[in-house]
């Protein structure tokens, strides 16, 4: 597979009505959403004062692109990441280390707004 996966802080900022955030949704097609970033936005809708709005708004959002599911390829990558990050010495979210894993795998553009993915070796970033 080739093609781009979309960050969370991108999905939240476009639903948010971001200029750039659409632009960068309007100038892209094969947009995928890793399984992980889909719980980071039913995560947040859970422990949001407006749970059953967000739970629809994201339900509604994530139906118009295929989610990429965890795989044995991914938790490879995963592991290789987090040591090459602590060998250099660098710290990011847990689930981004997932979320860039996911990209490598699926040999994807990873769509973000987060400048910590620029310590992963061999990631493509749009932003």
């Amino acid at each position: 597979m080739n093609g781009n996966i979309i960050d969370t802080n991108v999905i939240i900022k476009l639903l948010g009505g971001d200029e750039h955030a659409a632009e960068i949704f309007a100038g892209n097609e094969n947009i995928s959403v890793p399984v992980i970033v889909a719980g980071e936005l039913f995560y947040g809708a859970y422990k949001s004062t407006r749970k059953e709005e967000n739970m629809k708004l994201f339900a509604d959002f994530l139906s118009n692109y295929p989610l990429l599911p965890v795989n044995g390829e991914i938790a490879v990558l995963y592991g290789e990441i987090k040591t090459n990050l602590l060998k250099n010495g660098f710290t990011i979210p847990e689930n981004d280390i997932w979320i860039a894993a996911t990209a490598k795998a699926y040999r994807c553009v990873l769509i973000t707004f987060d400048s910590h993915f620029d310590s992963i070796e061999g990631l493509n970033i749009l932003r």
